[in-house]
C-alpha cells in the first residue's frame, strides 16, 4: 500500500510486540487507524538494517544506542526513529484523532514510567531472554545488559537489587502515576474522557510488565497498587489487540 507505514519492531518468541518503546509507536498507529505493516528485526540486526536504509542515528544525548527500535518508514519514504519523534511524525501525517502530545502529561508520564521500569529491572530484565526473546537476540541482549549492570542477568535476579528492594525503589514513581490518574477523577484516561499519548506510555509499560509477570508478582502487583490502574488498563486494551503484523 502506497500510504502504508512500516514499523520496525523487535520480535518475541510468540511473534508479538512486547517491549515498551515499540509499543508506544504501535499504540499510536492503532489508535489513529493508520495502515501499517511490521518488519521484525532481531537485536543484532537493528543497527545494520537501519543503517543500510540511511536512517539518521540517534542523538547521543537522547540514547546510548546509535540505532534502536522502534523506527518507522513513512509513506513518503522518510524514516523516523525513537518513539516520541515517531508520535510527532504520525500526528503530522494524520492529525486526527490527536495524541495531545503537548498537554503536559507526556513528559510527566514518560518520566514516571521510565523510573518504574528502571526500578523493576532487576526483577524483569533477567526474564526477557528466558520468556520472550528468540535465540538470535539472546546473546546480544545478555551481553549488553550484563555490561550495564556489571553482572550476569541470572546474578542480577538473585541480587539484593531484586525482590522487595526493587518494588520499594519503584514506589515513588508508582505514586506519581497514581497522582496523574487521579487528576481527572471522571477518568478513565489521563485527561479524563480524552485519550492522549500519555495513556499509551502507561499501557505500553503495563503490557510489557504483563508479559514478564510470574504468578502476579509484577503485573498483578502493579494493578493492585490503586484502583485507577486496572480501570485505565482495561479502557486502553482495545489498542493493544493488534500486536503482531
Amino acid at each position: 500500500m502506497a500510504n502504508e507505514v512500516t514499523l520496525y519492531d523487535i520480535p518475541s518468541r510468540g511473534g508479538v510486540c512486547w517491549s515498551l518503546n515499540p509499543w508506544k509507536a504501535r499504540l499510536a498507529l492503532n489508535y489513529k487507524s493508520i495502515p501499517y505493516k511490521t518488519e521484525w528485526l532481531e537485536y543484532p540486526d537493528i543497527a545494520p538494517t537501519l543503517k543500510s536504509y540511511s536512517v539518521p542515528p540517534n542523538d547521543p544525548k537522547d540514547s546510548t544506542a546509535q540505532y534502536s527500535s522502534p523506527a518507522v518508514k513513512l509513506p513518503d519514504g522518510t524514516y523516523v526513529m525513537e518513539s516520541l519523534k515517531i508520535a510527532r511524525a504520525l500526528e503530522k501525517l494524520q492529525p486526527e484523532p490527536s495524541l495531545h502530545l503537548d498537554n503536559g502529561y507526556t513528559e510527566r508520564m514518560q518520566s514516571a514510567a521510565q523510573k518504574v521500569l528502571q526500578s523493576l529491572a532487576p526483577i524483569g530484565m533477567p526474564r526477557i531472554p528466558v520468556k520472550l526473546l528468540n535465540e538470535a537476540s539472546q546473546p546480544y541482549f545478555n551481553e549488553t545488559r550484563s555490561k550495564r549492570f556489571g553482572m550476569s542477568l541470572p546474578e542480577l535476579a538473585k541480587s539484593q537489587m531484586a525482590g522487595e528492594t526493587a518494588w520499594k525503589k519503584a514506589e515513588p514513581a508508582m505514586e506519581e502515576i497514581k497522582t496523574i490518574l487521579h487528576e481527572h477523577e471522571e477518568g478513565p484516561y489521563v485527561m479524563g474522557k480524552t485519550v492522549s499519548y500519555a495513556d499509551f506510555i502507561l499501557v505500553g509499560l503495563w503490557r510489557f510488565v504483563e508479559l514478564l509477570d510470574e504468578d502476579g508478582d509484577m503485573f498483578g502487583r502493579g494493578m493492585n497498587f490503586d484502583e485507577a490502574f486496572p480501570k485505565h488498563y482495561e479502557a486502553c486494551k482495545q489498542w493493544i489487540k493488534r500486536d503482531d503484523h
